[in-house]
């Protein structure tokens, strides 16, 4: 795990989650997460989060170099899962595309800012300069989440994806430039909420 970690930290209506690294022994934590998430939000996620095969694969092949996987904690619940995933090699190894899924309870309250600066920083100490977001046309609230964290949309690839049941979408590209949020780090929102690192 990241010396950092684990972490607390406060989102906007006051309260506190516990951010750290996935790991193998919260596969089932993460399992029941996706379980409770709403159909509809299970949609546009890229697997099939409902068959906890799935979720077993992630937790065998855990390598934080390739996927760097972060959970936020409230007591023994996961209430979001972010990524980072890396190119180890290529004409895109400065390159990382990010995700989050957040419980529809914690939605507006700034945790997925908290998570994706989360992300950003750890982004910038693996070398990596600019980070993409992907997401089907329909994801209006994600879409603004990131416009919002300073990305912009770069590209569209029209009926490009596939929804959980079978329907094409368009795919949109945002992008985000490291070098900027390293610019503005000290003003940026992520440091206006308190956080510790915690014990232990």
């Amino acid at each position: 795990m990241a010396a950092e970690y684990p972490k607390e930290v406060k989102v906007k209506d006051g309260g506190t989650v516990v951010l750290r690294p996935f790991e193998r022994k919260d596969k089932d934590a993460l399992y029941a997460f996706f379980r409770r998430l709403p159909e509809a939000d299970r949609l546009f996620l890229k697997d099939d989060v409902t068959d906890p095969a799935t979720v077993e694969r992630w937790a065998t092949e855990l390598n934080y170099e390739r996927i760097f996987p972060l959970l936020a904690w409230k007591g023994d619940e996961v209430v979001a899962d972010a990524t980072l995933h890396k190119n180890l090699g290529g004409w895109m190894k400065h390159v990382g595309t990010i995700r989050i899924v957040v419980a529809k309870g914690y939605q507006r309250h700034g945790l997925g800012s908290l998570l994706a600066n989360e992300l950003f920083l750890h982004a910038l100490k693996s070398g990596l300069e600019k980070i993409v977001a992907e997401m089907m046309e329909t994801q209006q609230g994600a879409k603004k989440v990131f416009e919002k964290l300073g990305f912009k949309q770069e590209a569209v690839f029209h009926g490009h994806v596939r929804d959980q049941i079978g329907v094409r979408h368009d795919l949109l590209i945002l992008t985000k430039d490291l070098e900027d949020f390293w610019a503005n780090i000290q003003t940026h929102e992520y440091f206006s909420y308190p956080t510790r690192e915690m014990e232990g």
